[in-house]
């Protein structure tokens, strides 16, 4: 997973301060998640439309859920693991999220 930069901003840093801890999590999960499925399909040598196919999605939907904000339920994190050949609990590794 690529290291996020280090952004120093006043406005962000006082909107981060005023947000509840839950959500500030949230987003974060969110985003590591979304970006630990990219790493994956990446690391197969795969497109975001191979893995779509291969998920039974439109692109459109694979590019939604890899933006950062989606609420995977279960069952689709379920589909994703078996589709690309991981364990469940490997999508959720402490060195990850």
């Amino acid at each position: 997973m690529k290291t996020p930069r280090k952004i120093d901003s006043p406005l962000i840093n006082e909107i981060m301060n005023s947000t509840s801890p839950v959500i500030v999590m949230e987003c974060s999960v969110k985003m590591q998640l979304s970006a630990l499925i990219d790493d994956m399909i990446n690391e197969r040598g795969w497109s975001k439309s191979e893995f779509a196919a291969k998920m039974n999605k439109q692109p459109s939907e694979i590019t939604k859920w890899l933006g950062g904000c989606h609420n995977f339920t279960i069952d689709t994190l379920c589909e994703i693991a078996v589709v690309l050949g991981v364990h469940f609990r490997d999508l959720f590794e402490t060195k990850n999220i």
